[in-house]
């Protein structure tokens, strides 16, 4: 499940109010999970928040997302800037998708002047990358398709109409 959100950065927020409302989002999406230590997501957004607010003063998030992936989840977060900011609608409401998840990944964007930083924040914590995130596959395979279809109960229900 593909999703997105933009934040209000400058000058509706400081770069440290955005993060605030970043690390606030991705609590109360992960949140969702049973199987997900609030305290592990606390520490991590807690670490991912020394690059997070650098990138958002840097206008960095605005053409390169954070990224969040948990279960079928994968949600991109942008920061919008400038006058753009003002009109901008936000949904920061908790993004459905990660429920049944038991594990997670943060990618911090690492490209750019502060690529070294970044990669050394995220190699902080095990549920923080500097690496591409894998994007989402648009449509399931052929293989995974076959595999919701019950065949036999399809022949059944053919040869009785």
């Amino acid at each position: 499940m593909h999703r997105h959100r933009g934040i209000a950065a400058a000058p509706v927020r400081s770069a440290s109010e955005s993060w605030q409302v970043i690390a606030r989002l991705l609590e109360d999406t992960l949140a969702r999970s049973e199987h997900i230590s609030a305290t592990d997501v606390a520490d991590a957004v807690t670490l991912a928040g020394q690059a997070g607010r650098m990138l958002i003063a840097a206008g960095h998030l605005e053409s390169l997302p954070l990224v969040l992936v948990a279960a079928d989840l994968y949600l991109e977060i942008t920061t919008i800037s400038g006058d753009a900011a003002f009109g901008l609608d936000e949904n920061l409401n908790a993004v459905p998708g990660c429920a049944m998840a038991d594990d997670w990944t943060l990618y911090l964007p690492s490209d750019g002047p502060l690529a070294a930083t970044v990669r050394g924040i995220a190699a902080g914590s095990a549920h923080l990358s500097a690496d591409s995130p894998v994007a989402p596959s648009s449509s399931r395979s052929i293989v995974e398709a076959d595999a919701l279809v019950d065949e036999d109960a399809l022949r059944g229900w053919a040869s009785d109409t």
